[in-house]
């Protein structure tokens, strides 16, 4: 992948802007307080540029997400928003420190009556919606918070808490009343907004011109459709096999859309995706109006192989992940200097098994590897009986370096997790095995 920075750079780059406050305070020539204020005011300004750090890898921006993925990118958005958290909330202990151990009713008037104070009023505020968001986020699923309503709510709410929390640092923070952390403060707030109307206007605007309709809508097998996107100028969608897109069919909120893995190859003027019904919105995917307007959010995702990668390819799919093994699989087909190409497919049922023709064919007219798993009901042609697991696996190494090998695992995330854990045993080094989730809980 070419797009975004390089990982390295990016945590560099990442480490520096959350330590910037820090280094300014030191650099602002202000004689030091005592310990345990120095400590309150240390955990402030670092929640605080974490707190500002957070819009900058939520926003689907490349720049931050397109080497890595988006997976691994809310995955660090997690933690870092459960540290900020933490420290926010000792923040203020930290000021009464020493008597909240030898006398904690005295500390915590003193903490109760710091609070109450009127400068203070824009600080707790903040606290207050920081933690409504962190709690919000944790327990999404628990209290059955749509997660579109969810994206909305935390946006809003985030921005709302750095905000008020700036207004803290900048009202009575020590070292913030310094002209160089003033303006990264300031700055900071207002690339935070940035982001979020970069994300919640700007693009939405420019995705939803780019004139995408859909196509056709056909079933696939139970419960599973496929629905292809074109649109007038017929110019293909620039991505690489593997990536995914976030669509919102019809005319929906820019928070309303849902992401979905491209099963097409690149360079096909159409855009096809495989979509189970699971929700609220895939239920009703059959019932799409062909030629209504689809807002398409892509190419996103590192789930990619790099193409002067010489390696065997081991592609492995598990239900509804064969949308982008597919898509691997066909731009693999098209390119007359692929290597050893195997896929490995289980479904639970044979009808569940899609596209098995066009695998089929192309197997046997470029003499890819095709190992076909169903668990139960009837088998189908080429298809044995079992689970994903290392008997199959095993198989279908065969004749293969596991040293010089990729493998590339799509589908549900326990699923994921064994089979990678399986071919690690098997001999493959950790770093060739590739997986991306959806999963940003």
């Amino acid at each position: 992948m070419t797009r975004g920075l390089p990982p390295p750079l990016l945590a560099a780059l990442f480490v520096l802007a959350a330590c910037a406050p820090l280094l300014l305070a030191v650099a602002s020539g202000e004689p030091p307080e005592a310990l345990q204020a120095e400590a309150g005011i240390g955990l402030g300004l670092a929640a605080l540029a974490l707190m500002l750090l957070q819009f900058a890898h939520s926003g689907r921006l490349e720049t931050i997400a397109g080497r890595i993925g988006i997976d691994r990118t809310m995955r660090v958005h997690r933690s870092a928003g459960i540290a900020l958290a933490a420290m926010a909330l000792l923040h203020p202990l930290a000021f009464v420190a020493p008597p909240l151990f030898t006398n904690p009713e005295l500390a915590l008037r003193g903490l109760a009556g710091m609070l109450r104070a009127e400068r203070m009023q824009s600080g707790v505020i903040a606290l207050a919606l920081l933690l409504v968001v962190v709690a919000a986020s944790l327990a999404r699923g628990r209290i059955g918070l749509a997660y579109q309503r969810w994206r909305a709510l935390h946006a809003a709410l985030g921005l709302a808490a750095a905000a008020f929390a700036v207004d803290h640092a900048l009202r009575v923070g020590l070292y913030s009343g310094s002209a160089p952390l003033r303006a990264f403060w300031l700055g900071g707030l207002a690339l935070a907004g940035s982001a979020l109307l970069w994300t919640w206007a700007i693009k939405p605007i420019r995705d939803a011109r780019a004139g995408w309709r859909v196509a056709s809508v056909a079933p696939l097998g139970p419960d599973y459709w496929e629905v292809t996107l074109h649109r007038p100028s017929g110019a293909p969608l620039s991505f690489a096999a593997g990536q995914f897109a976030w669509l919102a069919f019809g005319r929906r909120a820019p928070w309303d859309d849902n992401p979905f893995s491209i099963a097409s190859a690149p360079g096909d003027p159409r855009l096809a995706f495989v979509i189970r019904e699971a929700g609220d919105l895939t239920r009703r995917i059959g019932a799409l109006p062909l030629g209504s307007p689809v807002r398409v959010d892509a190419p996103h995702g590192a789930f990619v192989l790099d193409p002067s990668d010489r390696r065997a390819v081991l592609l492995i799919a598990g239900g509804a992940g064969i949308a982008p093994i597919l898509s691997i699989w066909r731009d693999l087909a098209a390119r007359p200097d692929a290597g050893a190409v195997r896929l490995v497919y289980g479904a639970w049922t044979a009808e569940r098994l899609l596209y098995r023709d066009e695998l089929a064919r192309t197997a046997a007219e470029r003499g890819f590897g095709l190992f076909l798993r169903v668990d139960e009901g009837p088998l189908c042609a080429g298809a044995t009986r079992g689970i994903l697991d290392a008997s199959i696996l095993r198989e279908a190494l065969t004749g293969l370096d596991p040293n010089a090998t990729v493998a590339m695992v799509c589908g549900p995330t326990p699923m994921m997790l064994a089979v990678a854990a399986t071919l690690e045993r098997l001999g493959l080094p950790p770093e060739a095995i590739r997986y991306e989730r959806f999963d940003y809980d």
